[in-house]
């Protein structure tokens, strides 16, 4: 009776373990699907990062010199072929010091569109945030 308790106690271990690194490790992002027709199977086309801009920057843009650590940054934008109705997908993905395809996404909209009915609709993540590259962002207010 111990030797079964024992091997569903390390059995348990393992899953939640499993549960773990899967969560961790494989993820995907839910909003990453086709705007048409909700399908997983999309391909990237393209993607190309928007305009770098300081992190605390001045009125015009300019780098604020008063900050030590301060870093450029940029958006990227993305696009996707449908495999299931080969409709076209965008995506805007959020700023970050390394803009690429694997950052999360902020925005989907539909570009081209695809085969059949539309299922899917364009959307925008609510904790999403435009910025204005061009005004002044200060530390400390």
């Amino acid at each position: 009776m111990d030797t079964i308790l024992a091997f569903l106690n390390l059995f348990a271990y393992f899953y939640v373990g499993y549960l773990i690194i899967k969560f961790v490790f494989f993820r995907r992002q839910r909003q990453k699907v086709c705007a048409w027709c909700g399908s997983k199977k999309i391909k990237f086309i393209n993607g190309v990062p928007g305009q770098y801009f300081w992190e605390y920057r001045n009125k015009d843009g300019s780098r604020d010199k008063r900050v030590t650590g301060n870093y450029q940054q940029a958006s990227y934008k993305s696009e996707y072929r449908c495999k299931s109705c080969h409709a076209k997908t965008g995506f805007n993905h959020f700023i970050n010091k390394r803009p690429s395809k694997k950052v999360k996404i902020c925005d989907r909209y539909l570009l081209e569109k695809g085969d059949g009915d539309r299922t899917h609709e364009n959307w925008s993540d609510p904790k999403g945030v435009h910025v204005n590259a061009r005004s002044a962002n200060r530390k400390g207010g």
